[in-house]
């Protein structure tokens, strides 16, 4: 593994100068992405457009051989090749793969867009996220992550097996297995996971205001659990809530679920 600060850094003014040298505006604009924001009338920084060719000159460090990206990093991999025949150097062999859309279904699977599912997140979460992918991506995922061939006819059951499948190779079998188990608990039967963590709250005057202590066990800003409130996207032991401060001794030792997959015990102190 290396890293290209280690050769990027080192790039005198001059040096940078003479790579730039290489290409030219037009050139850069013809990418699809550039193209496109230049016809609307988009900004383009000019650090996008050095992107580039200090991508390129990666290739020239390491004397690469083949470089490997996704189909959307074809003119980046295309001008690494010429690049590295400007610096005498034989052109890099380029492979490109398809780009696995993300749950959404919609664009390519992207931790900044919240439409991923991380090798690292436990079972059931990623059981989960499988299960929600719209079934027209399902051949896609199917032949990009599960290794195409002969599926089952019914999508459910092909989006059952597919999420098997993802979350084996990250878990293994019995992964799968507790995976499949919390779905078909929570989503298919709308009941309550096995276990469920507890999480100490604070209560005041005999109510919890319930926004808070979301926010405290799960994360994300007050005004994110108001909306959920609001839409009786949380559930305290199964009925629907409807306020945000609640009374401590209905919260003190109740499941609460918010959302479809997000459980936890309250004890009030």
């Amino acid at each position: 593994m290396r890293f290209n600060g280690e050769w990027l850094a080192k790039l005198s003014f001059a040096e940078v100068v003479r790579l730039t040298r290489m290409l030219t505006v037009a050139r850069l604009l013809e990418r699809n992405d550039f193209a496109g924001r230049f016809a609307a009338q988009e900004p383009i920084s000019l650090s996008e457009l050095l992107y580039p060719p200090m991508q390129a000159y990666d290739s020239v460090a390491i004397d690469a051989d083949v470089e490997i990206g996704g189909t959307d990093q074809l003119y980046n991999l295309i001008t690494g090749r010429d690049v590295m025949e400007r610096y005498g150097k034989d052109p890099q062999l380029v492979v490109t793969y398809p780009l696995l859309v993300g749950v959404d279904g919609v664009e390519k699977m992207s931790k900044s867009r919240g439409n991923y599912i991380g090798i690292l997140e436990p079972p059931e979460e990623m059981f989960g996220k499988t299960m929600s992918i719209p079934d027209e991506a399902l051949e896609q995922w199917w032949d990009l992550v599960a290794g195409g061939g002969e599926h089952p006819a019914e999508p459910m059951e092909w989006k059952l097996e597919l999420a098997r499948r993802v979350t084996a190779r990250w878990h293994g079998e019995d992964g799968a297995a507790a995976g499949e188990g919390h779905f078909t608990r929570v989503v298919r039967r709308h009941e309550a996971p096995e276990e469920v963590p507890e999480a100490t709250v604070s209560s005041a005057n005999g109510s919890v205001y319930l926004p808070a202590a979301l926010q405290q066990v799960f994360g994300n800003s007050g005004s994110h659990w108001r909306r959920q409130i609001d839409q009786g996207g949380v559930k305290l032991n199964g009925g629907t809530v409807t306020s945000y401060d609640v009374d401590a001794a209905s919260v003190d030792g109740a499941i609460v679920q918010a959302g479809k997959r997000l459980f936890v015990r309250f004890r009030c102190v």
